[in-house]
């Protein structure tokens, strides 16, 4: 119900856009370990559980990066809404795809690229003090290598 106002801007484009609405937890007390020959130890960068499911949602964890010495901090995905023409679609997979494609980064980020660029977005808007409406935003558009 909250999520029907965004389904009327598509409607400026003349497109039925298949949309999946997810939420991204990354400061949460979860952790997860794996054990083998009696060592524990943590889980490997790209490491998903599908498992686990929330009380009215699907949830997904993907462990983003492994530190060398310390246990490492997932994420947490709530998939709140999926549209049916991305039912057959990896929701997963995807999103941990989405971690390698951060502009000039090698390697997995924690969170999908498109969550990194709209954070490091806002952080630059909110850094003017009009919220970044003095920025000539038509010069920018199409390019990401200003975040």
């Amino acid at each position: 119900e909250a999520l029907s106002g965004f389904k009327p801007g598509q409607s400026a484009t003349k497109k039925n856009i298949p949309l999946s609405y997810i939420i991204c937890q990354k400061r949460i007390a979860t952790k997860f370990l794996a054990s083998e020959g009696g060592k524990s130890y943590g889980l490997k960068a790209g490491s998903t559980i599908t498992n686990l499911q929330g009380p009215s949602y699907d949830t997904f964890y993907i462990t983003g990066t492994s530190p060398p010495f310390s246990t490492p901090k997932p994420v947490r995905f709530i998939n709140v809404q999926t549209d049916a023409a991305l039912k057959k679609v990896n929701i997963p997979t995807l999103t941990w795809a989405m971690c390698h494609d951060y502009y000039n980064w090698t390697g997995p980020v924690k969170l999908p690229s498109v969550t990194q660029n709209a954070h490091k977005l806002a952080e630059l808007a909110g850094g003017f003090g009009d919220s970044g409406d003095s920025v000539n935003s038509k010069k920018y558009t199409n390019t990401l290598y200003f975040l």
